[in-house]
């Protein structure tokens, strides 16, 4: 990384459970102390599975007592970072995604003399697919409420930085493009001769999986000998058991549990799925992508506009939608398209080492607007 006026860099985050928002702030807390930043992690609680992804190059302090999530966790948890930042400051702060946004409210409260940068990210859509118009109205106020002294607001596409701007008022929403890969990535594979399909993410509501678990009956009355995997772990696991014995797919439809590194599993797979009925950017399916997977996505995040548009690299269906997604599924795995010479084009905007610079490319120019 090329010489800069930075050194110290604050990231906040409630605890590190799997989470997309978490994973990305780990990403570019482990990219930045490589490359000579002093980063410090303020937390929560030190609880959760991603814990051993963080570089021990990363300076960890945590809030005392502990804080679990709850009602009210996000608050305490902005109260205690900006007790904590004002004792020993930093550059800037960069606060990962709409759930840490009473993060950046509290930070805003120190003096400009301590304030750092404050660095808010978008991490999921603005405008999701199902909430009430009084509901928007009041999550844009909350938004607004939030984020109205955050110096840099980020999004991950030109849409999400257009709505932000129109509801704070604001023009000045950058588009950072999600960094969730590394600068250089294993090669992809070719397909491997199976009837295979592969998802992750966490076991909630969200992600739609009681969706694919009857989706996936349906693909098997076509192609009997097909079979899926789901990677990750959380509440809804008990309900999606459940779900599998209903439907007789235990042969067939297999919860691994939380995993690290999805690549493997992307590796043994042929098509990956993404069910979710709202989503973020998307990191997994940039995941997928690297590996030369076609996706079958519902239209649930801004990423199938940015690089599933064309239907060359994936499919995309309706979410809340088990018959559609089924034909996606049955449609990907007849075909078995080899996307591996297409792949390397699509994700170079997508490695940490451009998301991270241009994050601190953003925050030297305001902290240059700030001195003129």
């Amino acid at each position: 990384m090329a010489q800069t006026g930075l050194s110290g860099i604050g990231i906040v985050i409630h605890d590190f459970r799997f989470g997309g928002s978490e994973r990305i702030a780990i990403r570019l807390a482990n990219y930045w102390a490589a490359n000579g930043f002093a980063v410090t992690v303020f937390c929560a609680s030190s609880q959760g599975e991603m814990r051993g992804l963080l570089s021990t190059n990363v300076r960890v302090v945590c809030a005392s007592p502990p804080l679990s999530r709850h009602y009210g966790s996000m608050y305490q948890l902005g109260r205690r970072a900006r007790r904590y930042f004002a004792a020993h400051p930093v550059d800037f702060c960069y606060i990962p995604g709409n759930y840490h946004w009473r993060v950046t409210h509290e930070l805003a409260r120190l003096p400009l003399s301590r304030r750092p940068v404050l660095v808010s990210q978008i991490s999921s859509l603005i405008y999701k697919p199902g909430r009430s118009r009084i509901r928007q109205v009041l999550f844009n106020l909350r938004m607004r409420y939030l984020l109205r002294k955050s110096d840099l607001v980020v999004a991950m596409d030109k849409l999400s930085a257009s709505q932000s701007n129109a509801i704070l008022h604001r023009t000045d929403t950058v588009v950072i493009p999600l960094p969730a890969l590394e600068v250089t990535g294993v090669p992809p594979t070719p397909c491997p001769a199976t009837v295979s399909v592969v998802a992750a993410g966490r076991l909630t509501e969200q992600k739609g999986f009681d969706i694919l678990i009857k989706a996936f009956a349906r693909v098997l009355r076509v192609l009997p000998q097909a079979r899926l995997t789901i990677c990750g772990e959380g509440e809804e696991r008990p309900a999606l058991e459940q779900l599998i014995r209903r439907h007789k797919l235990e042969s067939s439809v297999t919860l691994v549990g939380y995993v690290d590194d999805i690549r493997p599993y992307l590796d043994k797979n042929a098509v990956f799925v993404l069910s979710s009925r709202r989503e973020g950017y998307g990191a997994v399916l940039l995941e997928a992508l690297e590996a030369g997977r076609y996706a079958v996505t519902t239209d649930c995040t801004p990423a199938v506009y940015d690089i599933f548009d064309d239907g060359v690299c994936g499919t995309v269906v309706p979410p809340n939608n088990p018959q559609a997604l089924a034909e996606g599924l049955v449609q990907a795995l007849r075909d078995r398209k080899d996307i591996t010479q297409l792949v390397a084009e699509r994700v170079a905007r997508f490695r940490i080492n451009v998301g991270a610079q241009m994050y601190i490319a953003a925050v030297e120019n305001k902290m240059r607007a700030r001195r003129a």
